[in-house]
Formats: C-alpha cells, structure tokens, sequence
C-alpha cells in the first residue's frame, strides 16, 4: 500500500509539473480562484476517471501480460532522457508557450480550465494507467485519493507561486529533469510488481 501511495505521489508531481505553470497563468489573470479550481479538479479527475476505466479492461488479463504496459513509460522515460541530452526543450518553456495563448481568456471559465488540463494532461495516461492496472481496490483507491489530495496542494502551491514569481524559475529550470526517471521507476514497477520478468523467464 506504502508503495502505491509513494508512486502515485511521484506519478501526479513529475507528470504536471507543466500544468503547474498553466495553473499560474489563470490564477495570475482570475478575479475569483475558485472557478480555477473547480476546472481544475473536473479535468484532472476526468483523466484519472478514464485511466481507471482503461486499467479494469485489464482485469480478467493475468497479471503477467498486464505487467507488460510497465514497459511503456519505461520508454517514454528513455526518450526523455535522450531528449534532454539532445538539448530539446523542456516542460517548462512548453508550458509558458501555452501560458501566453491562456492570458487571452481573462476570467477564464469552469469548462475552459477543465478543458485545458484534459489536453495538457493527455499524456498522463500513459502513466496513470500503468499505476492502476493489477492493483487491488484498496490500493486504487489509495491512489485515486493522493491524486485528489494533490489537486488541492497544486493549486494552492500556483496561488502561493502567483505572489512569488521568481520561485518559479527553479521549478521550470529543473523540476522536468525528475520526470524521465520517475516515469522509469513506475515502469520497472509494474513489470516486477506483476511477475512479467519471471513469467517470461528473464
């Protein structure tokens, strides 16, 4: 249970370290911080919903197979490093490029938050439903309850942040530089988790 608390913790952190900086732009710009809030939790629970839904399509499948979608934030992580050693850019100047397209809709609406953090959390899928699939319903829900937890401290760290900008350099500077190897230990996680290496008798 510990474990899954753990990387359903480092799972939320290092995947919205982007919409961290999404979440300031419509802070910076809203009158009222509870509309924010509120998209906040409809979309990102949205995600959490369906990565649920795709992880019990897995159920009936033995938890050796299952355990071979562990391999794809495996590589997801790889391609990530590859793509900092490269020198590609990073979240964080990804997120600013979107932050200047967000600053247009001033007093930005419930459906038009919810609707960015659905599309800027997409890609969270591919992490999210490796951490889902083969847990027990304790251990899902444990999950499922960190992310809502989460939701509330991100948005309370982007109101913190809006009065104090320059603390949020160091975030953008480096905090994308955990994500690769977050990703890969969810992967090595669940392959070994799952048995899938001595099923497959590696």
């Amino acid at each position: 249970m510990l474990t899954a608390i753990l990387l359903a913790i480092a799972a939320f952190a290092a995947t919205n370290i982007d919409n961290l900086f999404v979440l300031l732009a419509f802070f910076a710009e809203a009158h009222d911080k509870w509309p924010v809030v509120t998209g906040q939790y409809l979309g990102s629970l949205a995600l959490v919903a369906l990565a649920c839904g795709l992880a019990a399509l897995m159920i009936n499948v033995p938890p050796a197979y299952v355990g071979l979608i562990g391999v794809m934030p495996v590589l997801i992580g790889i391609g990530k490093l590859l793509r900092l050693m490269r020198g590609g850019n990073d979240p964080g100047e990804v997120a600013e490029a979107g932050d200047t397209s967000e600053r247009q809709n001033r007093g930005s609406s419930i459906w038009i938050v919810a609707t960015v953090a659905i599309a800027n959390g997409s890609d969270n899928l591919s992490v999210y439903v490796p951490l889902f699939a083969a847990r027990s319903l304790p251990q899902a829900l444990a999950i499922v309850t960190v992310f809502i937890v989460m939701i509330g401290l991100w948005c309370g760290l982007a109101i913190w942040l809006v009065s104090h900008r320059l603390l949020g350099r160091p975030i953008r500077r480096y905090g994308h530089l955990l994500l690769p190897w977050v990703l890969i230990l969810i992967g090595i996680s669940v392959i070994v988790e799952n048995g899938t290496l001595k099923a497959f008798g590696l």
